[in-house]
């Protein structure tokens, strides 16, 4: 797990909303940065006439990402070594608990939550099957096995790697530079919101993205808006949102809005290993693949 590309994706995020504001993206993940516990939580939403089935889900689910230095150092200085943890909430249980301790992974899946989950069903058979081999059991996969599963860098992913992480440092570029030129409101508690359309985007980031394709794409007219927010106390982000509001999909009913909203808080939390956790060895990892592959 790349534990800090999260918190780089929110950090730039954030950063986007407020560099109509003259400030660079380095400042945005400075700031989630600087303490040495990091926890974002995340929550969506969509309404419009094509929303409703989506908004039942949403309604009902949210993410957690909690990060931690050992150290006590500020995770900016972690250097890889963070410990992380991502909680997947369905109403007021807990869907699945991952976390990343020591470079070790251990995974919690609570299959019971899934009835929490509005307009998602299983047969109460299958949830209770699965419950009884998985749910409440702590499974940790060591770092040993991790590195023996996952394939060895070649020459060619490397470069490849290297190369999609310039494309995707280009493009942020692109629309970090586009919303630095699009007028944006100050919020009267702290904070900056900017409302933009998504034709301004694609024109912004289309060249980019020809230039890495090597082919030419076709321009078309795209219709809706995109608003980006980021409450802030002083120099300190304290959550973002955006949004994106486009016609819905039948002619005439309207427009379709759907959003991410993040919070951001630096409470002293730290992220252990579980206790008890069913340890995966490699030939347990063999037959569970084989199981699987039937």
């Amino acid at each position: 797990m790349r534990k800090m590309m999260i918190v780089g994706l929110v950090g730039a995020s954030l950063g986007l909303a407020s560099c109509g504001a003259q400030a660079s993206i380095d400042q945005a993940v400075s700031s989630l940065g600087s303490s040495p516990d990091l926890q974002l939580h995340f929550t969506g939403s969509a309404s419009g006439p094509d929303a409703a089935q989506v908004q039942k889900v949403l309604s009902t689910l949210s993410l957690d990402m909690n990060y931690s230095n050992p150290s006590g150092a500020a995770l900016s200085q972690s250097s890889g070594t963070a410990n992380a943890e991502i909680l997947v909430n369905a109403g007021t249980q807990t869907l699945a608990d991952v976390r990343v301790v020591d470079s070790n992974l251990y995974v919690l899946v609570n299959v019971s939550a899934v009835a929490d989950i509005s307009g998602v069903a299983l047969p109460a058979s299958q949830v209770a099957s699965l419950q009884l081999i998985l749910g409440g059991r702590w499974f940790e996969l060591s770092k040993s096995l991790l590195t023996s599963i996952a394939p060895a860098p070649s020459a060619t992913s490397t470069a490849q790697a290297a190369k999609v992480a310039a494309a995707e440092r280009t493009i942020l570029d692109d629309l970090s530079t586009l919303i630095a030129n699009t007028a944006y409101t100050t919020l009267p508690n702290g904070g900056y919101s900017q409302t933009g359309t998504l034709a301004s985007v694609v024109k912004a980031v289309l060249p980019t993205i020809q230039s890495l394709s090597g082919s030419t794409l076709p321009s078309t007219t795209v219709k809706g808006n995109y608003t980006l927010t980021v409450t802030a106390s002083g120099s300190n982000a304290t959550g973002g949102s955006i949004s994106v509001t486009a016609p819905s999909g039948v002619t005439g009913q309207g427009n379709d809005t759907v959003g991410l909203n993040v919070t951001v808080a630096h409470a002293s939390l730290s992220i252990v290993a579980p206790t008890g956790a069913t340890i995966i060895t490699p030939s347990l990892f063999q037959g569970l693949l084989s199981q699987a592959g039937g």
